[in-house]
């Protein structure tokens, strides 16, 4: 390479203040330039997988970021401590699928319903993706989910049940693997496409699972792209008014619409059409008091957001 040139590509991973940028057939290890950095620091790396960027290559075929193309979509999640930083697990993604393990599903209900919400605020079709079908059945503990329209595969990477039609909806899109470690991500995707290799662990002797992806990777799988993550522990929300939380529960919307006030937080306001659906049995009521427990989470952060 005789001269710098620019090229236009994707970011296919991170690794501190490198990433990887995929253009054509290629990889470049790209650093970021210093004037992307100036300025206000609003999310916790300025680059995120899947990441549409303009770099320059020198003529030894090093490169750096020069910009990043405006986002059609972010998974977005708070920093733990500091929930003023955005942190941007994916960037550009057609979709998502929220992975739990079918033997840990009961425990993992909230944080399910945690990234549920977030796919629905972000727009990013939240699929619900059970994996490690083969231990146990967990459609009746689920069946709230279905009934509130929720796409939802069984699967199991050990066994192969239900690959086919999970890859038939990753072709042709760009998607995101999201769920705390130990679910089986890195297992369903060498299931998925073997070449890959990933490393995989299990789950410590706490029910816990081993981080063994360390960092996020766009992956090319079945026809499409994933974006496979690290496991997460906790997942914050953000970007959103307390009073809009339930606007990301799908199942509440056909009673939301009948409370008395429009601000309804379905907590303790009177004439309450939410509230009154659980009493009747016509809401699920775990789902409903996991939704208090995610409210006053945010309330909690909301409050400690204030000057």
């Amino acid at each position: 390479m005789a001269d710098s040139q620019h090229i236009e590509g994707f970011v296919v991973r991170l690794h501190g203040r490198t990433c990887w940028v995929r253009a054509g057939a290629r990889e470049y290890e790209c650093s970021m330039r210093g004037r992307l950095k100036k300025g206000r620091r609003q999310q916790k790396s300025l680059v995120a997988v899947g990441d549409e960027v303009v770099a320059l290559l020198d003529a030894g075929g090093a490169g750096s970021i020069e910009e990043v193309k405006a986002r059609r979509s972010e998974l977005i999640r708070h920093t733990p401590h500091s929930p003023n930083i955005k942190h941007v697990i994916a960037a550009n993604v057609d979709q998502m699928f929220a992975v739990i393990a079918a033997d840990q599903a009961a425990q993992s209900l909230i944080g399910l319903d945690k990234l549920l919400a977030a796919g629905v605020m972000q727009s990013l079709a939240p699929v619900i993706l059970v994996n490690k079908c083969d231990l146990c059945d967990v459609r009746a503990l689920l069946a709230p989910y279905l009934a509130a329209g929720f796409a939802t595969l069984f699967v199991s990477a050990k066994t192969g049940e239900g690959l086919e039609p999970l890859r038939a909806r990753l072709a042709g899109k760009i998607s995101v693997f999201v769920g705390a470690s130990g679910v089986g991500k890195s297992s369903l995707l060498n299931a998925l496409e073997p070449a890959l290799d990933l490393r995989v662990g299990g789950v410590d002797r706490r029910g816990e699972g081993r981080h063994t992806t360390t960092s996020a990777s766009l992956l090319r799988v079945a026809a499409g792209r994933v974006v496979d993550t690290p496991g997460l522990r906790e997942f914050g929300l953000t970007n959103f008014n307390t009073s809009e939380l339930s606007l990301f529960y799908p199942d509440f919307a056909p009673f939301r619409e009948k409370c008395k006030f429009a601000t309804c937080t379905h907590r303790h306001e009177p004439k309450c059409a939410v509230r009154t659906a659980v009493e009747q049995g016509l809401l699920d009521r775990g789902r409903y008091e996991r939704y208090l427990t995610v409210l006053r989470e945010a309330w909690n952060t909301e409050q400690s957001q204030r000057p």
